[in-house]
């Protein structure tokens, strides 16, 4: 907190570092596994896609910074009217079950 600057820098290549490695962890993941030749390629791409994403953040730490907050406050949007969503069809399957319930007693 007391130096703003060089915690997102630092946090951006934490995030850049940790997308590479896992891109290159689960391409070369996707040969040992027994999968099928359509999930391996579904396998392959995202592991490219993650080793691309962290090659733009060291390449442009600066953008990088500016991203990941649109990116993480994207994901707590829809991560939030996915949770609103299970919630209401939770409660309709629960009256569902509670009148079952109270019918068969």
């Amino acid at each position: 907190m007391v130096w703003p600057g060089p915690t997102a820098m630092v946090l951006v290549l934490i995030v850049g570092i940790w997308a590479f490695v896992g891109g290159l962890v689960e391409i070369f993941a996707t040969f040992g596994s027994g999968e099928t030749a359509g999930t391996r390629a579904l396998f392959i791409l995202g592991g490219l896609v993650s080793v691309a994403f962290g090659v733009v953040l060291f390449a442009r730490p600066d953008i990088g910074a500016v991203t990941l907050a649109l990116l993480f406050g994207l994901f707590s949007i829809i991560y939030g009217i996915s949770e609103i969503t299970m919630g209401v069809q939770l409660r309709r399957v629960g009256g569902d079950v509670h009148s079952i319930l109270s019918a068969a007693a």
